[in-house]
């Protein structure tokens, strides 16, 4: 592809930094580099930028962080290749995983689902308001979307609010949809924490992917109309697949 659309970057209160990491986003949100195609080399879009390359460097890294690109050791830097099919969620909206895959018509599975009854931790017994050692029912599995790992999801719930019998062959992968048409129980609210991560070795086992791969960590606890806790979550979200927003009015 032509690095005609390419164009020196002007003096601006921003940060080079940020010019250039907004710049080759907006590149890549119209079309100019699709999902997969290789971007210019880093010499090339310096030059063309009119940035050192320290400075280009940093603006990649961040757009590997948040999932807009993949950088391949001594080959380049690439469009994530699911970029076009990210699934996209405002935070204020209490929503599962499986609600914005059906909107986009994306197929998703769940693999390796483990259910067991474990004892509250002390952070655990806190968060859910629950006696230290009370048993808890851990939900954990990959979610699938057209045959890539894209999120590896944790649920805890206390055994009275969802035990393991709950989770049978009609499971969809959302803990979150299994306690909304609970009879008896009313999700009223969650409250999430967001943080950027890199996976470990047993993340990276789960998400088929490499140690270091940039995440995105969703913590998210569930609460009922009165406030009660009825359920704890750790998400861990592959990026280039998942983009998060909050709408503030």
């Amino acid at each position: 592809m032509s690095n005609d659309n390419v164009q020196p970057l002007r003096a601006r209160r921003l940060s080079l930094v940020t010019q250039a990491q907004q710049y080759l986003l907006a590149l890549v949100e119209k079309g100019t580099y699709r999902p997969g195609e290789q971007l210019p080399s880093e010499k090339e879009l310096a030059a063309q930028l009119g940035i050192s390359r320290p400075t280009l460097r940093e603006a990649l890294l961040n757009l590997e962080q948040e999932g807009v690109v993949v950088r391949k050791h001594g080959v380049g830097t690439f469009v994530a290749p699911g970029y076009d099919s990210r699934l996209e969620s405002g935070l204020e909206r209490l929503e599962s995983i499986l609600d914005l895959a059906t909107r986009q018509h994306l197929q998703v599975q769940v693999e390796n689902l483990d259910v067991q009854q474990v004892p509250a931790n002390a952070e655990l017994a806190e968060r859910l308001q629950v006696l230290p050692a009370a048993l808890l029912t851990r939900v954990s599995r990959t979610i699938v979307v057209d045959r890539r790992p894209v999120a590896y999801m944790v649920d805890y719930a206390s055994a009275a609010v969802l035990c393991p019998e709950d989770i049978d062959p009609s499971f969809n992968g959302s803990v979150l949809d299994l306690m909304r048409h609970k009879p008896g129980l009313e999700v009223g609210q969650a409250l999430a924490n967001i943080v950027a991560l890199n996976a470990d070795r047993a993340l990276a086992r789960e998400l088929g992917g490499k140690t270091g791969q940039a995440l995105l960590l969703l913590e998210e606890t569930l609460f009922d109309a009165e406030g009660k806790a009825l359920g704890f979550s750790r998400n861990f979200f592959v990026p280039d697949f998942f983009q998060f927003r909050v709408v503030r009015r």
